[in-house]
């Protein structure tokens, strides 16, 4: 065990035992190798299928649910908080997905790869990209999360904000963007969400075809 690991079962123990009865109940979707310090609870799905993330399972004194973001077995406004990162791109039923983030916790941390660093992963492959993830992810104006789905034609599309632009001029002169990883700010290769009662969301489907938000109301996709 890694002594960041040791650290933080040792930081868990310290406020399970002596953070007396306001402790609070947080929850980490998605938890994979590198669960929260802050998560009394842990929530993942393939435990035993490390295909998708960078190692394996780790609990580190957490009790660990096999269960789907779809379908969280857990009540209404069970958690204090809930994080979720680097998870909602890889859902079939983002809609789903998001309502029952909002619907078992009363505030929480949203993070996925932003679209631009998506597109640069292992660039300048054809392939570029990480195959699993379904769904490019991003922050509408007003704060919306906004889920475009990923396909062989929109990996090759930039839109015009300011990060994007300059990593599109870097794939041009770096050929491996992969090096860049760790001093590309963290605004720049991550869409992050922080949310308390509910947020926004919308999910897209093909250029020109309708969208549903949140609220289950249809509107033109604006791409």
């Amino acid at each position: 065990m890694r002594l960041s690991d040791v650290k933080s079962v040792a930081r868990f123990f310290w406020r399970k035992w002596f953070g007396g009865p306001a402790q609070r109940r947080v929850l980490d979707v998605g938890s994979g190798h590198r669960p929260h310090e802050d998560a009394t609870h842990l929530v993942d799905l393939l435990p035993e299928d490390d295909s998708e993330r960078g190692g394996a399972v780790k609990m580190l004194g957490r009790s660990l649910v096999v269960a789907t973001i779809e379908a969280l077995p857990f009540k209404d406004k069970t958690f204090d908080y809930v994080y979720a990162c680097h998870v909602l791109e890889h859902t079939d039923q983002p809609e789903q997905a998001c309502r029952e983030l909002m619907r078992v916790a009363r505030a929480g941390y949203i993070e996925t790869p932003s679209p631009f660093f998506e597109q640069g992963y292992n660039y300048p492959k054809p392939d570029r990209g990480w195959s699993f993830h379904k769904w490019f992810v991003s922050l509408s104006r007003g704060g919306a999360l906004v889920f475009e789905p990923k396909t062989p034609q929109t990996i090759d599309e930039f839109c015009d904000c300011r990060h994007a632009q300059f990593v599109k001029q870097v794939y041009e002169r770096v050929d491996d963007l992969n090096r860049l990883h760790r001093v590309l700010p963290h605004d720049c290769k991550n869409t992050v969400l922080h949310w308390a009662d509910r947020f926004a969301f919308e999910v897209r489907e093909a250029r020109g075809r309708r969208s549903r938000n949140r609220q289950g109301i249809e509107g033109e996709s604006s791409k």
